[in-house]
């Protein structure tokens, strides 16, 4: 057996087959749920209690990884192959929506939090305390982590669950009248982005992240949102209204730029230098 099966494929596959493992027995433990709001097929108890288990898996696979040898990104590619898996998974099913809905949207996006940004997190969690110390030519990708891609997930899933959340809100028919539930489910989402953007840059600074890091990790909700956009309009499955150029240009302001100015008011008082930061040397 070599050190490569050794470091990464037994961890990825223990990862993998324990979170598939204990999310069927959950299943298999409840009735199955058809509402909008399902927390990916299960009820919210039953999915809190997979993603409280999950860091136990995403340490077991750290620690084998560790032990055989294995660099900080096998041990965290190990640790997050579940959430990896999945990525590939929703992005076909992103571009396989013939007839998109507001109702597909809320289920695309509620899917991807439970499937893969909650599920990374908790994974990440569990591996962190087995990442070997930074050392050389290992520094920089530590740094990275911490300052950076740690951040701008907890700001992105934020960000998701408060769209969520508004969406939900505007889906309601006895809340408002369909023509304004796009206003109803934006503004609340506008309102609560700059905690998000607030709360990334405030873990970016305490990781050592630079201005300009810690301004990338607030307005990477945005980034992400907008390379799915992009993606779809490749794929001829998200194609613009016309006059095109009116509505690409809406598209921009109202899903781009003001999200993003809302994210980077939440971020403002973390731009200045923190003396608990650590430095970006590290």
């Amino acid at each position: 057996m070599n050190q490569r099966v050794k470091a990464l494929w037994l961890p990825s596959l223990f990862s993998l087959l324990g979170a598939m493992a204990s999310r069927l027995i959950l299943q298999r433990s409840v009735l199955p749920s058809q509402p909008l709001l399902n927390h990916a097929g299960l009820p919210l108890s039953h999915q809190l209690l997979w993603l409280a288990g999950l860091p136990l898996l995403g340490a077991g696979s750290a620690c084998l990884s560790r032990r055989a040898g294995g660099s900080r990104s096998t041990i965290l590619a190990t640790a997050l192959c579940p959430a990896i898996v999945m990525i590939p998974i929703w992005a076909v099913l992103a571009t396989r929506m013939r007839y998109p809905s507001p109702a597909q949207w809320f289920g695309l996006f509620w899917g991807i939090f439970y499937w893969v940004l909650t599920p990374g997190l908790a994974l990440l969690l569990g591996a962190i305390a087995f990442l070997p110390s930074p050392t050389s030519g290992k520094a920089h990708l530590n740094y990275r982590v911490r300052s950076f891609w740690f951040p701008a997930l907890v700001s992105l899933a934020l960000a998701m669950l408060c769209l969520s959340i508004s969406t939900l809100a505007g889906l309601q028919p006895s809340v408002v009248a369909h023509g304004w539930a796009v206003l109803v489910a934006y503004i609340p989402w506008i309102l609560l982005l700059p905690p998000c953007g607030a709360l990334g840059a405030y873990l970016s600074r305490r990781g050592g992240g630079g201005v300009w890091t810690r301004i990338g990790v607030a307005v990477f909700p945005v980034s992400a949102m907008s390379l799915l956009v992009a993606l779809l309009a490749l794929t001829k499955q998200f194609v613009f209204a016309k006059p095109l150029a009116v509505y690409v240009a809406e598209t921009v302001i109202f899903g781009a730029l003001i999200p993003s100015a809302a994210l980077i008011s939440g971020a403002v008082p973390f731009l200045k230098t923190s003396n608990n930061a650590m430095p970006e040397s590290q």
